[in-house]
């Protein structure tokens, strides 16, 4: 384990300070992404379950003030909803509603997409970054190379091309983890989406069947 970790350290110390930089700017984005993924993962996942919960609470009352004071949480997109419906006048038409309904809709999509680009941007850049690694690796090994005795030559050039293909799988493993998850968050945001969009209904449908 010394001699693994006497390696490890004698490889970062010979790696030269772009090298060094992609791999601290690697690193940096893949804990950025894990931290990420976590968060709006369960993010989502609890206001799935909450809406899911406020789809059959809006089923079951009869009265929507009655909904917003004793079965909807501030939390929820659904209580922005109602709250948004039970704000405008008696004498507004079922249009009117729905506009201002859907005006919220979308605020609160829009709200649970924070993130997600940070998360495409980290997905589609981190290949680029660590092949850049690569092709700097290269370069100072092809200039190591030259001009020196061929044995010795090759024995040194051995720690750069090394760094330039771990700055390669480095891009990789940063890169492929964001690009998936930001895929299944997409998906859940959407069905989460259409959850948040029936409750929309179902309060724009009591809502002017009160009026």
């Amino acid at each position: 384990m010394a001699v693994e970790n006497t390696l490890w350290l004698a490889w970062w110390h010979e790696a030269d300070i772009v090298i060094q930089a992609v791999f601290i700017l690697l690193i940096s984005m893949s804990l950025l992404s894990w931290s990420l993924m976590s968060f709006k993962a369960q993010q989502l996942r609890r206001i799935l379950k909450e809406e899911q919960q406020a789809s059959d609470q809006l089923n079951e009352a009869t009265q929507l003030d009655r909904a917003l004071q004793t079965t909807l949480i501030p939390s929820q997109p659904s209580h922005a909803l109602l709250d948004e419906a039970l704000r405008q006048p008696d004498h507004y038409d079922r249009d009117a509603v729905s506009s201002q309904l859907s005006q919220r809709l979308n605020e609160e999509r829009l709200r649970l997409e924070s993130g997600l680009t940070l998360l495409a941007s980290i997905g589609n850049s981190a290949p680029f970054i660590g092949l850049f690694g690569t092709v700097w690796g290269i370069m100072h090994a092809l200039h190591t190379l030259g001009g020196g005795d061929t044995v010795l030559a090759l024995d040194t050039i051995a720690g750069p091309v090394s760094e330039a293909l771990v700055a390669t799988a480095a891009g990789i493993f940063t890169a492929v983890p964001a690009v998936v998850a930001y895929n299944l968050l997409v998906r859940r945001l959407r069905f989460l989406g259409g959850v948040m969009e029936g409750n929309a209904i179902r309060i724009l449908n009591q809502r002017t069947q009160s009026v």
